[in-house]
């Protein structure tokens, strides 16, 4: 059944006592996981501890760290009112996670756990150097503070649109707890928080989700209402025209870049991973986040099409009764459950908690940056006790900046487009810069550092020109409007064109700011890798016996497995992959196979050499294994030999492998 309008505000019902407790409860408990974690175990007292868990974290509270990391508030508020208003074209964005999460854990996972650093940053100045580090690192930070106050004002919106409480309020009580939690438990308290927070986040979301289909008639009618409106036809839309908010091409080219960008190389999801003692464990989490991540799009999705058939007769945006778009899900959860104590109040701490496990573990990263990237650098021989304290003192001064900026995006709309956009525009070329020195080993520091720059150059230019240009927040697609008919005739708003006629004239702008904020990662990311090694051939480029091969993966070679061995190993341009050196602390050693880093039958040899530097060696095996291309689950014989001399243990394996 459709909606009875409502005539005003007034006739919504607000949050009751029973709702009130239920969100303290909530925070209450985020809190007290902090404070347990704070006074428990070593009690955070090391910068290992605080920052990665002394690295023997367990598999499942990682994985759901990590799955809920990015599902925040732009996942549950944002979905839904996208999918309300231009329909279900956004599902596309699990196939491309499909896509890149295979990516990440056989390519970029591996690089960054031989190297056992804490910051991703680390990693640029191996391969490139220090100021191109520190460069790098200014522009994540700016880009993630910015990102986690948009994250926080999406709860804060929720919260004010349903309570007396003001929007402000909501800002301060949120950003205040988590930023509370997370600077007094470290890491481990942000792991289990997000853990407690993602069984909210699915029971809220689905809740919503049945009551809407409840209302709606039934899922016959919501599928029968999303077909005859058209909200399904972006599922099949094959067009190439990046003008096209939302395309097959679009969601899954620019979803793949998106999530690379995320888990590959963001410090918040990489630093989950390496808390984690082996490599093997961390490849695990990521293949157990995979179905519910596609199970809370898939809900999402589902959810903003019943809104559709719940509102069809009357938009409350274009009635008054909501601001932005992203209210939409608590207004419905109000009209429909605000007569059952307790119940909205379910619902929205699932909001919040996707807003505090994003915030948390952002916060947590970049104290980590600072730690690693700011005052290592600066002293490097500080001691334990004040490498904790400034640990907690970044954590702390971080989520204050966060609340600060949240009121910034307060005034601003469309949180999912903003978001992904702002997103785009950074971690696009971030993106490139880590591409061009792990699959491009002729790329040297100059060039990176001007393709950078070209790259962000580029994309700040079209996001934010675009956003200038446009429209505050998404506007519909023509044919999937909501029509207003069944609207009390009170009150509307002049400046939100809910007809059904629409149509967005920005003939005088520049066709380079229509283009979808889906393809801003993959321009920025593509810019850079092209100018990046235009300018080092140029300037002189690296070469690959110059070029530690821990730091690069030969994709071309990989890429050309059907040719012969000889062939590909010109693939490799000179890199030594055949000889890899890797931190034995790496408790699983064959971790070489998974990598991809060598492609012949290999003997590693594990050396403890006179501190401080123990390293792995890998070379060529001998001819009794010859080489064979094969899959990934390559067969592994290992024949164990200890012999010791004096302070060296040696310790063999042969393994017979091949290429991915």
């Amino acid at each position: 059944m459709a909606r009875q309008p409502v005539r005003s505000l007034d006739d919504v019902p607000v949050f009751s006592w029973a709702d009130y407790v239920v969100l303290a409860l909530m925070l209450a408990i985020s809190a007290g996981i902090g404070i347990f974690h704070g006074c428990t175990g070593g009690k955070q007292r090391t910068a290992g501890e605080f920052l990665l868990g002394d690295r023997n974290l367990h598999i499942f509270p990682v994985a759901m760290s990590l799955l809920s990391g990015f599902l925040s508030s732009v996942t549950l508020l944002g979905i839904p009112s996208e999918t309300y208003m231009n329909g279900m074209g956004y599902w596309l964005i699990c196939l491309s996670f499909c896509i890149a999460i295979p990516m990440v854990i056989f390519v970029y996972m591996p690089i960054f756990y031989n190297l056992r650093c804490i910051s991703v940053f680390e990693y640029l100045e191996k391969r490139f150097s220090r100021p191109l580090r520190i460069y790098a690192l200014n522009m994540f930070v700016l880009n993630m503070i910015i990102y986690l106050a948009v994250v926080l004002y999406g709860p804060s919106t929720a919260l004010s649109a349903v309570t007396q409480i003001p929007e402000w309020a909501c800002i301060l009580i949120v950003g205040s707890i988590c930023t509370f939690y997370t600077s007094i438990g470290g890491v481990k308290a942000v792991i289990w928080t997000d853990t407690f927070q993602l069984t909210l986040m699915f029971g809220g979301a689905i809740t919503v989700l049945a009551v809407a289909i409840y209302h709606v008639g039934g899922l016959d009618t919501v599928v029968d209402l999303g077909q005859r409106s058209g909200r399904f036809d972006d599922l099949y839309n094959f067009s190439v025209d990046p003008k096209s908010r939302h395309t097959v091409w679009s969601v899954i080219i620019g979803g793949v870049f998106f999530w690379l960008s995320i888990y590959g190389v963001n410090q918040s999801q990489v630093q989950r991973y390496l808390s984690l003692p082996t490599l093997r464990q961390a490849q695990l989490c990521l293949w157990t986040g995979l179905p519910g991540f596609i199970a809370m799009i898939t809900i999402t999705s589902w959810t903003g099409l019943a809104f559709y058939g719940y509102f069809r007769y009357c938009d409350p945006l274009w009635q008054g009764l909501i601001s932005f778009p992203d209210q939409i899900l608590p207004l419905f959860t109000m009209e429909t459950l605000g007569h059952l104590p307790g119940l909205p109040g379910l619902v929205v701490i699932g909001v919040f908690s996707g807003s505090l496990s994003t915030i948390s573990s952002g916060v947590n990263s970049l104290a980590a940056n600072f730690l690693e990237d700011c005052c290592r650098l600066l002293k490097p021989d500080l001691s334990v006790d004040a490498q904790a304290k400034l640990s907690r003192a970044a954590a702390v001064g971080f989520g204050l900046c966060c609340i600060g900026l949240a009121f910034v995006v307060s005034m601003l709309g469309g949180v999912i487009e903003f978001a992904y956009a702002l997103f785009g525009m950074i971690s696009g070329p971030l993106l490139g810069l880590f591409a061009s020195g792990i699959f491009f080993p002729w790329t040297n520091s100059k060039g990176a550092a001007v393709g950078f720059t070209v790259g962000l150059t580029m994309t700040l230019w079209v996001g934010i020109g675009a956003k200038l240009a446009g429209p505050m927040y998404p506007q519909p697609v023509r044919g999937r409007t909501v029509d207003p008919v069944g609207c009390p005739s009170l009150r509307v708003r002049g400046d939100y064109p809910m007809i059904k006629d629409v149509v967005q004239n920005n003939a005088e702008i520049l066709d380079l700011y229509e283009m979808s904020y889906l393809w801003y990662g993959p321009l920025g990311c593509a810019t850079t890798v092209l100018i990046a090694s235009l300018v080092s051939l140029c300037t002189g480029r690296t070469h690959g016996e110059d070029v530690d091969p821990r730091l690069c993966y030969p994709l071309f070679a990989n890429l050309a497995f059907c040719l012969p061995e000889r062939i590909r190993r010109k693939l490799w341009f000179g890199v030594p992959y055949d000889k890899v050196i890797v931190d034995p602390d790496a408790k699983d050693p064959t971790h070489l196979l998974r990598s991809g880093l060598a492609s012949t039958a290999t003997t590693v040899t594990i050396v403890e050499q006179p501190p401080p530097s123990p390293s792995i060696i890998v070379t060529p095996a001998s001819p009794e294994f010859p080489q064979k291309g094969a899959d990934h689950d390559s067969q592994v014989v290992q024949k164990k030999e200890r012999a010791k001399s004096g302070e060296i243990d040696s310790l063999e394996y042969e393994i017979k492998m091949t290429v991915l």
